[in-house]
């Protein structure tokens, strides 16, 4: 339901430019379990995460650790919880390790929201920027990926235990977020 609904919101037009009652209907019940914050992520979640149950997943796991801001931090314990998902540098670091990725910390440049790799960039040029790679959407979802979809074999989020409560069944995903909006 959650994955089929943000495919709906990120590809989906009315026909021939006219809202019918059918695709208002379900714009409405779609816009009312996935936030915008975290729909603005939706090309890199559906690039990702290509099978709807871990699709779902990852939109609660987002939703219910940053609320969708990638320059989300907590601070609790002095772990410095970052982006996205949340990462500690640790993680991240192990991650970034086994994939030869940037680690924590480490600044990178994104042409667009994408890695830019080429050797100049001009001054002139648009849609360029520099975070540090745990702030970046691209990366952070990627990691998320990484470790729930690959590392861990499709089967475990249990990273995110703290939020579990939040995320892992659809009713207190969706009542907490009601609550919110």
């Amino acid at each position: 339901m959650i994955a089929e609904c943000l495919i709906f919101l990120a590809t989906a037009l009315p026909q021939n430019g006219l809202m019918t009652a059918d695709y208002f209907n379900e714009y409405k019940w779609c816009d009312s379990i996935i936030s915008r914050e975290v729909r603005e992520h939706s090309d890199l979640l559906i690039e990702f995460f290509d099978e709807p149950e871990q699709l779902s997943t990852a939109v609660k796991v987002i939703w219910c650790e940053s609320r969708g801001n990638t320059d989300a931090i907590r601070t609790a314990e002095g772990n410095n919880d970052s982006g996205l998902f949340q990462f500690v540098s640790w993680t991240w670091n192990w991650i970034a390790e086994e994939y030869d990725l940037p680690m924590w910390d480490d600044w990178v440049i994104l042409k667009n929201g994408r890695p830019y790799t080429e050797e100049k960039v001009s001054r002139t040029s648009h849609g360029f920027e520099q975070v540090k790679v745990q702030h970046s959407e691209y990366y952070n979802i990627l990691f998320g990926y990484l470790l729930s979809q690959d590392i861990y074999g499709r089967s475990q989020w249990r990273d995110w235990n703290s939020s579990k409560w939040c995320w892992e069944q659809d009713y207190k995903y969706i009542s907490k977020l009601r609550r919110e909006q």
